[in-house]
């Protein structure tokens, strides 16, 4: 396995990575094309990828202006994958390239009900610092989670 920044002239994994957006939140809940390149050129975009350059999971991040934080906009695994640990090492390894980077904290959203979710960020390190009603539609609540890394 190998973790790696993906660059914006690997076109072949940025297709897969966007094909996994897809399979893992849907059209409407996924990062689309010009997110994925955004989050490449400006912000930070990891990959887990196997001895066969399939891809594993995918973690982005997004900086928070003015301040040595970030936020994960998106972290998956692809599905035939999931239960493996695949994600597990993928969001330590992020979060020590992270600090190398003097980034102190970092913060993700997530669905209340999706558990398998919240326990492994719990397992990493990071609390449940609110519930946000409604923060992404009427119905679409999310806890805000944050981890600080120095």
């Amino acid at each position: 396995m190998k973790i790696i920044e993906v660059d914006a002239k690997n076109r072949i994994l940025i297709k897969k990575i966007f094909d996994n957006e897809i399979e893992s939140f849907g059209i409407m809940g996924g990062a689309d094309m010009w997110m994925i390149m955004s989050f490449i050129r400006y912000g930070k975009l990891y990959v887990l990828l196997n001895e066969d350059n399939e891809l594993l999971s995918v973690a982005q991040y997004q900086g928070v202006l003015g301040k040595k934080e970030v936020f994960l906009y998106g972290f998956s695994t692809s599905l035939k994958e999931r239960g493996k640990g695949y994600g597990k090492i993928l969001l330590e390894e992020t979060h020590n390239r992270l600090r190398k980077l003097q980034i102190e904290k970092v913060y993700l959203t997530v669905d209340p009900d999706n558990m398998k979710a919240i326990n492994m960020y719990k397992k990493a390190g990071y609390t449940i610092e609110e519930l946000q009603k409604d923060e992404y539609g009427k119905g679409i609540d999310r806890y805000l989670m944050i981890k600080n890394l120095l």
